[in-house]
């Protein structure tokens, strides 16, 4: 009997301690038994959202390049008009800004000045010009034409004012400012019979910051139909004279 507590001892002893071991090693013990974990899943979750923000903002920056302005085809738009920028007569359209007023190139067959609307659209304003050089030259009534500056710096803008018995006619085209002045001198010198002389059967212009303009009557026109002008991408330009 005397050996029967020792052993009940020893046997106690380690029950406690195998009781001891068991709570030491369950996880659910501690409520705080994963930092690791839970650190990780914060940095993913915040890793998302930066990912998930990030092409919204790149989108916006990508609107706001994208974004054409009337100054960026006519940069004289951006500054004072001067006394060159004065019609030969009143614009008696009450939606162009009449100090927006810039005057493009010069040519025979027209006098040609760009403006702005109050929708913020680009304007061709042009008279016709008989041409006479005795100081007895006639101008038509005034043409117009608009169009947002996005669709300007594509395709251009382009009017026509029909010839009648008292007052010339013309057919005025301001191309895209991408059409250098070279690239068109070489595509209107190919049309048979044109030249660069006085008052030619295409006649076309430039101004000092490279936007180009071409002009002719609109006889000419209809015969031609369209002209093909090469772009700095190497595609062609078609410029449509019906």
């Amino acid at each position: 009997m005397k050996y029967k507590f020792p052993l009940l001892i020893s046997l106690g002893s380690l029950a406690l301690v195998l009781t001891s071991c068991t709570a030491v090693s369950d996880p659910s013990s501690s409520p705080s038994s994963n930092p690791t974990s839970e650190s990780t899943l914060s940095s993913a979750t915040s890793s998302s959202a930066a990912g998930t923000s990030a092409p919204t903002a790149q989108s916006t920056a990508a609107s706001e390049t994208d974004q054409v302005t009337a100054d960026q085809i006519i940069p004289t738009l951006s500054r004072p008009d001067t006394s060159e920028d004065q019609p030969p007569a009143e614009v008696t359209d009450p939606s162009i800004k009449q100090v927006s007023l810039r005057a493009l190139a010069r040519l025979s067959y027209a006098e040609e000045f760009a403006a702005v609307n109050d929708k913020g659209d680009l304007c061709l304003i042009a008279w016709a010009n008989s041409g006479d050089r005795d100081g007895t030259a006639t101008l038509s009534e005034a043409g117009l034409q608009c169009d947002e500056p996005a669709e300007v710096k594509t395709d251009g803008l382009s009017l026509r004012i029909e010839q009648t018995k008292d007052n010339p006619g013309v057919v005025l085209n301001m191309l895209p400012p991408d059409l250098t002045e070279d690239a068109v001198r070489t595509a209107l010198l190919k049309i048979p019979g044109n030249h660069e002389d006085l008052r030619p059967p295409v006649e076309f212009g430039s101004t000092d910051f490279g936007l180009v303009s071409v002009a002719m009557l609109p006889e000419t026109a209809d015969g031609l139909g369209s002209i093909s002008i090469p772009r700095p991408d190497g595609k062609d330009f078609t410029l449509d004279l019906d």
